[in-house]
């Protein structure tokens, strides 16, 4: 998802890497890391391969971040990993396939979509909480009516237990 987020704005997803590497994998961990760096590096600062201006790319990775963050998005894409998890089949081009076909266009949707404003409350409403309420007159009390006493269970009858049966043989004898 990650990477077609960052096709979708622009980014060269190659900027973004996920493996995995276990404590016991020094040497796939060094390599993996070494390889990404250089890939970093041959593609210089963000935004300077893709061609984008800093203040831009800054616009375009806060709307990725707002996409992302969208409920729409997050749910479509809860039910893809609950549509993969019910298929069982973990191939990474099936994944790939079924993420392409059913979040692409939530991605899009999000991304495209116009920044919502904060509800600012109306003039009137602002005002009306800045001033005072008016005083209300004491409502006079009513006489308080006696309420019915609450019923009381009926005492469970316990049930006595009985003496153990004395087992033959096993009086001492004198």
């Amino acid at each position: 998802m990650v990477s077609k987020v960052l096709k979708e704005i622009g980014v060269n997803p190659e900027r973004f890497s996920l493996q995995w590497a276990s404590a016991a994998e020094a040497p796939r961990f060094v390599k993996l890391i070494t390889e990404f760096t250089d890939k970093i590096k041959e593609l210089g600062p963000l935004g300077q391969s893709e061609g984008i201006e800093p203040d831009e790319m800054k616009a375009r990775l806060d709307k990725a971040l707002d996409a992302v963050n969208s409920r729409k998005v997050r749910m479509v894409f809860g039910m893809t990993t609950k549509s993969i998890r019910k298929e069982a089949i973990f191939t990474t081009e099936y994944i790939n396939a079924v993420i392409e076909e059913k979040l692409t266009k939530a991605i899009t949707g999000a991304l495209t979509a116009e920044p919502k404003e904060e509800a600012k409350p109306a003039p009137e409403k602002k005002a009306a909480k800045e001033a005072p309420a008016p005083a209300k007159k004491a409502a006079p009390k009513k006489s308080a009516k006696a309420k019915p006493a609450a019923k009381k269970a009926a005492p469970k009858k316990v049930a006595k237990a009985k003496p153990a049966a004395k087992k033959k043989g096993s009086a001492k004898k004198k």
